[in-house]
């Protein structure tokens, strides 16, 4: 084996809200065929576009969602679409959706179904809420998962209000989520040659990204606030986050005799550049106590550092921290990502070949480094329906003319 899942068939049916389990089977070495409507699947028209031009063959958003996939175009509302499905179902090892519940057992194509031609089936069906309960037939973008799973109440300022990341992060936790579950139930199938269908609910997947805060409400019946650029510490709150000349930076300064050499260097480098005020000169951190410290203190402390700091980029104050042992970090933007020396030495950048646009567009590259059977190279996300020859022509064994048939008839 090359990869980890050569000669394993998925067959995707998802949307933006599964699109990446697929995806990350599809790295791992599985032969991932998008299976979309004849107009395209919605994600395609999902910007932003290349260059800015809206088309349904240059959306970005599909790109990264949709690399190492083959795709070819079938309607499902149709009979003989779905008679083509269950031929491909035969040869597959996972089918994975993102319909609504209830959705396929409408088709005739629900697990009980498909697994009666294919006993081995791993069925992975992604839903806002999950298939049963109150909310089972609800409608969820993401920003209706973030808010609902709890994740958009704990970021933003506290006396702001909540917000949410602006790139579908539920997405991208409930296909994670997506790909280890139908990798667990592909392993039972191996050792024991029976298949299973699998749920996965993008609320529960967002409100597992909250850690700790159940845990909060459950022992102290206290709601974890958001904190933004300022964090709780003991009875007072302390500036984290602070502008520099090109961005921001992350600093703690904690005190106590571990982290105090570092902190009471970066005051001394202060006020040799005279910016340090005659009361914090002297100060020594390895005597902050954080617990009983007052408020006032963070507040006038905020003030010097922040001058300070609004003098300075973030790499300067990023390689004096290094040397100093300070708690200090550059808040990164994609250019910083893209330049960044760590993720170079990795090869975690690559360019994969767009020959239809020209050019070649730099993605993120192996999600892990495996010794033995390594991520898979990454190849452009298909275009609508490319591979409808290779598939029903090369595998199935339609003739030129039955392909001709069904795309007039609207199947494929």
């Amino acid at each position: 084996m090359d990869n980890l899942l050569d000669s394993v068939r998925v067959l995707d049916l998802t949307d933006e809200k599964g699109l990446l389990c697929g995806r990350i089977l599809g790295d791992m070495g599985a032969d991932v065929v998008i299976v979309e409507p004849p107009s395209g699947n919605s994600a395609r028209r999902r910007g932003p576009f290349y260059q800015d031009i809206p088309h349904h063959e240059r959306s970005l958003f599909w790109f990264f969602l949709n690399t190492n996939k083959r795709s070819i175009t079938l309607n499902l509302k149709s009979a003989g679409g779905i008679e083509l499905f269950k031929e491909l179902v035969k040869t597959a090892d996972f089918v994975i959706q993102s319909f609504p519940p209830q959705y396929m057992s409408k088709l005739g194509l629900d697990y009980d179904v498909l697994s009666k031609l294919n006993p081995k089936l791993v069925m992975t069906s992604i839903t806002p809420f999950g298939i049963d309960g109150p909310y089972a037939n609800y409608k969820g973008t993401d920003i209706v998962i973030m808010g609902l799973g709890g994740l958009s109440y704990i970021s933003g300022e506290p006396t702001r209000e909540p917000i949410r990341i602006p790139v579908p992060q539920s997405c991208f936790h409930t296909g994670s989520w997506a790909a280890a579950a139908s990798m667990i139930a592909f392993y039972h199938q191996q050792m024991t040659g029976e298949g299973q269908s699998v749920e996965v609910s993008m609320q529960q997947s967002a409100t597992w990204a909250t850690y700790a805060t159940q845990e909060w409400w459950s022992y102290a019946g206290m709601n974890l606030k958001r904190e933004g650029t300022w964090r709780q510490i003991g009875t007072a709150r302390m500036q984290i986050l602070f502008p520099c000349k090109d961005g921001h930076v992350m600093m703690f300064l904690i005190g106590g005799a571990a982290a105090a050499s570092g902190q009471n260097l970066f005051i001394k480098w202060m006020d040799a550049e005279g910016m340090c005020p005659d009361w914090l000169r002297d100060f020594d951190f390895s005597e902050l106590d954080v617990s009983t410290t007052s408020q006032d203190f963070f507040d006038r402390l905020s003030d010097a550092l922040a001058g300070f700091i609004a003098t300075k980029k973030k790499g300067e104050l990023f390689d004096w921290a290094l040397q100093n042992t300070l708690f200090l970090a550059p808040v990164n933007n994609i250019r910083d990502l893209l330049e960044n020396p760590q993720l170079k030495a990795r090869n975690f950048w690559i360019d994969v070949e767009h020959t239809e646009l020209g050019t070649s567009i730099t993605y993120p590259g192996p999600f892990a480094v495996l010794t033995e059977t390594p991520i898979k190279k990454q190849k452009r996300a298909p275009l609508i329906g490319e591979h409808n020859m290779e598939i029903y022509q090369g595998e199935l064994g339609l003739s030129r003319d039955d392909l001709v048939v069904l795309k007039q008839g609207g199947v494929i």
